[in-house]
Formats: C-alpha cells, sequence, structure tokens
C-alpha cells in the first residue's frame, strides 16, 4: 500500500468515526468554538407530530380532490359550448380547466376545434398534436385536415 493510499483510508476512517460519532451523540460539533447543535430528532410514535402530518395528507387530499372537480366542471362546459358550437366561450372554458393542471385528450381536441373554426390555425394545431399525443381518437385526422386547409391558404 502506497503512502497516498494509506493517507486516504486514515482520512476516510477519521471521518467515518467523526460521523458516528455526531449521529451517536445526536449533536455537531461546529465552527471555531466548538458549539454544540443538537440535531433535530423525531419521535415515531410521537402523535402530536402523527397528528398533524395525517391533518396535512387529509389538506393536501382535499385540495386535490376540489382541482379535480373543478377541472371536471370546466371540461363539462368545454363539452357544452363544443356542441352548441360557442367557440370563444368553448376555449375559455378548456383554458380553466388546463389551469388547474389537470388535462386530458379532449379538451385540448375542443380547443383545437374552437381555434380552427374562429381561423386561429396555429392554435388549432398546436391543441391538436397534445390531444393526439395524450391519446385522442379524432386529433390525428383533424390535424391532416388543419395542414390541408392550412396549405391552402
Amino acid at each position: 500500500m502506497t503512502k497516498t493510499e494509506r493517507t486516504m483510508k486514515k482520512r476516510m476512517l477519521t471521518i467515518t468515526v467523526m460521523v458516528l460519532m455526531v449521529v451517536m451523540t445526536g449533536n455537531a460539533q461546529v465552527g471555531a468554538y466548538d458549539r454544540a447543535i443538537p440535531l433535530p430528532t423525531m419521535d415515531l410514535y410521537d402523535t402530536q407530530t402523527m397528528n398533524m402530518a395525517l391533518a396535512h395528507a387529509q389538506m393536501a387530499a382535499r385540495v386535490e380532490a376540489q382541482r379535480k372537480e373543478l377541472f371536471s366542471i370546466y371540461a363539462n362546459k368545454a363539452v357544452e359550448a363544443y356542441n352548441n358550437n360557442q367557440w370563444v366561450v368553448a376555449i375559455n372554458c378548456v383554458n380553466n380547466a388546463l389551469e388547474t393542471t389537470y388535462y386530458n385528450a379532449d379538451v385540448y381536441y375542443i380547443r383545437g376545434v374552437a381555434y380552427e373554426k374562429l381561423g386561429y390555425y396555429r392554435n388549432a394545431k398546436r391543441d391538436y398534436k397534445k390531444a393526439k399525443k395524450y391519446g385522442n381518437d379524432y386529433a390525428e385526422d383533424a390535424l391532416e385536415s388543419l395542414k390541408i386547409k392550412m396549405k391552402k391558404k
């Protein structure tokens, strides 16, 4: 073993021992003044901590359910507007639905159709591509049809 290897081995052993000391004592020596800083510990059976974690998880689940419900409401309104040829309303409803950070292929397809009907072909093309990517069955045909329309202009 070379001198460099022995030095590295000693350093690694020293670091390992220091880490073990910190873990075992729950304190770390820091700075030039050797002040001890207590390390945070968590009692796994601490009911207050567990109750706080449970409350946080429940709140996160409620927020997630509300976002999903809001998406569903806006997506349904977008479908209704689409069926009534209300293109601007459909676009606004899809935009609101997507702000919930949920999405599905159908809302992109609906917005694509609305953009196409209003003459915003680039936006329609973008949405058709997203709808196709996420699995809408009609998006590929709509995209091909739109490309033909765009070439004529």
